[in-house]
């Protein structure tokens, strides 16, 4: 089963919501302007714009999971599980396996910090959130029916990356994320329609 878009909130940035089983999934939370109360919060690495705890705590409860790279253990120290690429958990309707999430010829994000991103399955889908990454040879690994996948070129892979990741890992359905100026447009993410076989969902950020 393929998640319908309607059950999708991009908010910003990698900032994205999943309903999905009755569970309320977040990742990197951030401008969550809605009232969001997360089951499970995956954060990919510490910088600003993915790591907010502000709006971690306003989605948090008393019974959220939340899971986060082992290196940002000094910053968040009551996250519930930390975890390094290649781990998985198996948690109570939810599976995740961190992945990692790295530039290959940028400064922005180091292979050795081990920021992630995360594939977990739902229901009956199977998600890829790829974190700030480029495209990288472990995405020929990773099996998934939906992708959240950046693509503003600076920071991230472009679109053509992101379309060539979103076809090694088997993905029916890509989203990107991670784009906007001052960086990829709206015309440039539309070229992903053209580039990837599957279905393209583009997500209006939540203002």
């Amino acid at each position: 089963m393929v998640q319908p878009p309607e059950d999708l909130t991009w908010f910003r940035g990698t900032s994205i919501r999943i309903r999905n089983a009755g569970l309320e999934i977040l990742v990197d939370p951030w401008h969550v302007d809605e009232d969001v109360r997360a089951d499970y919060v995956l954060l990919t690495h510490p910088h600003y714009d993915n790591f907010s705890e502000e709006d971690i705590a306003r989605v948090r409860t008393p019974d959220t999971i939340v899971v986060a790279p082992a290196s940002m253990k000094h910053l968040l120290a009551d996250a519930d599980h930390f975890m390094r690429p290649g781990d998985m958990l198996q948690l109570d309707g939810f599976d995740v396996l961190a992945v990692p999430a790295y530039n290959i010829d940028k400064k922005y994000h180091l292979p050795e910090h081990g920021w992630l991103g995360y594939v977990f399955t739902v229901g009956d889908t199977t998600y890829y959130h790829a974190g700030d990454t480029d495209f990288l040879d472990a995405m020929h690994g990773i099996r998934c029916d939906v992708a959240f996948l950046p693509c503003g070129g600076e920071y991230t892979m472009g679109v053509e990356d992101a379309a060539r990741a979103a076809e090694v890992c088997g993905a029916s359905t890509l989203v990107p994320i991670h784009w906007g100026a001052p960086h990829a447009g709206r015309e440039e993410v539309e070229r992903l329609r053209e580039l990837f076989s599957g279905d393209v969902v583009i997500l209006d950020p939540v203002r």
